[in-house]
């Protein structure tokens, strides 16, 4: 499996009609409960339709980023990302470590298990449409 390309991933975010804000506002939005939050790390989280939270967190051994659907007090680990996903998502303009962490599930270069379209249905296929304008040669 291929390394997830951010800077690649921000460059075709950027070209989208309204940049990397038409990314959360048209194609994830609709799936957000609210604005993303930090949590007390720091660390950015979204509410969600669906139920529960959408976030990343530190794993208990450094260096990497997990994402993590917590609802009703429990957390499910959806995949594992390094830590570069926070500096990628710095710029300018900014975009959200989530929308990357979302574009390389759904275009294939970060193994989730199918955990994120088993408990986030609707989030998935919103990732996967916005991967197709975004990062697919023959869509976007």
């Amino acid at each position: 499996m291929a390394a997830p390309d951010f800077a690649e991933y921000r460059e075709q975010l950027a070209r989208l009609p309204g940049g990397t804000a038409a990314a959360l506002r048209d194609f994830l939005g609709p799936c957000l409960a609210g604005p993303e939050q930090c949590d007390g790390q720091g660390l950015p989280r979204w509410p969600l339709n669906e139920g529960g939270w959408l976030g990343l967190q530190t794993a208990p051994e450094g260096g990497v980023l997990r994402l993590v659907h917590e609802d009703a007090g429990q957390a499910t680990e959806i995949a594992r990302f390094s830590e570069d996903l926070l500096t990628a998502a710095q710029g300018d303009p900014a975009v959200s470590p989530l929308v990357l962490a979302l574009l390389a599930i759904a275009a294939g270069d970060v193994d989730d298990g199918r955990r994120l379209k088993r408990w986030l249905p609707r989030l998935d296929a919103a990732a996967r449409d916005l991967m197709l304008m975004t990062l697919c040669r023959l869509c976007g």
